[in-house]
């Protein structure tokens, strides 16, 4: 129920306002929201909505040069970056409609990008595993579960059991 309650207030928080949902007070936009080291240690991912931006893109900042890069920009926005081992591809979270959360990967040299999921449900908390795997939770069938993907979007399958509702 907690991690329920999380994800809800992260996902109302990115929806509504930034900061402002959690903390109160005037939308204030945040720079590097949500920041993440790539494996190498070199570059630092985040998300931030700079100046007049309508919505939080991601971005990749170089540690040594501090040369920052706006990797992706969507009408909505774009949150919890994870990068691959590797450190070639970032998998993160936007809004392509409305309420409806899904996954995305970005070739962070290219900055192309791949949708990996398009079911209406909330699918959020992408973490990139050793293996190759993308894990993230999903309410795809009901209820919260732990579920995985592979980076090109094939091998959609669900990790964990299915609480019964009390």
């Amino acid at each position: 129920m907690k991690l329920l309650k999380v994800l809800v207030l992260g996902a109302l928080a990115g929806v509504l306002g930034g900061c402002s949902l959690l903390f109160g007070g005037k939308e204030e936009p945040v720079d590097f929201w949500q920041p993440v080291l790539s494996p190498d240690g070199r570059f630092l991912a985040y998300v931030a909505k700079p100046g007049n931006a309508k919505a939080y893109g991601l971005y990749v900042l170089d540690l040594e040069t501090h040369a920052e890069r706006l990797l992706v920009q969507m009408e909505q926005d774009v949150v919890y970056p994870s990068w691959s081992p590797d450190g070639t591809r970032i998998a993160f979270i936007g809004m392509q409609e409305k309420d409806n959360w899904d996954l995305f990967v970005v070739e962070v040299e290219s900055g192309q990008v791949r949708r990996l999921t398009t079911d209406s449900a909330l699918d959020v908390n992408p973490s990139w595993a050793s293996n190759g795997l993308i894990v993230f939770n999903s309410n795809r069938d009901g209820t919260w579960a732990a579920w995985a993907i592979n980076p090109d979007g094939t091998e959609l399958r669900k990790l964990s059991f299915s609480r019964p509702k009390s």
